[in-house]
């Protein structure tokens, strides 16, 4: 049975939310991790249902450059194009640990947008 981006994503919502609840830090950051997962299984999983977006090589992203400036962030409420241009503006950078951070969550947002959830 395969699961929805959907589902993922409410997944991980639930874990996040759980993990702000939870005084035990060890317990706290297992939490975050998982949810973390889950949100890389919902971008997959929308990635290969969705020809218009090709897979990232994230093998060259494991480099620490040094950064020179970084773009601030979109809002979550910014439109989907905004969103998108802040993706292409990352792209455009060296590739690092922290781009690749922050890709991953330009992503995951552009991913919840076309599919509602924001």
């Amino acid at each position: 049975m395969r699961f929805k981006s959907e589902q993922h994503f409410r997944t991980a919502d639930r874990l996040s939310c759980k993990s702000i609840d939870e005084p035990n830090p060890e317990k706290r950051q297992r939490l975050e991790a998982m949810s973390r997962v889950f949100r890389r299984l919902a971008v997959k999983a929308y990635i290969a249902a969705d020809a218009d977006i090709k897979p990232r090589d994230w093998s060259k992203y494991n480099g620490d450059a040094t950064l020179i400036g970084l773009i601030d962030p979109p809002s979550p409420w910014d439109s989907l194009e905004e969103w998108q241009a802040y993706s292409a503006e990352l792209d455009k950078m060296p590739p690092s640990k922290l781009v690749r951070l922050l890709l991953e969550e330009a992503e995951e947002t552009i991913i919840r947008k076309k599919l509602g959830l924001l």
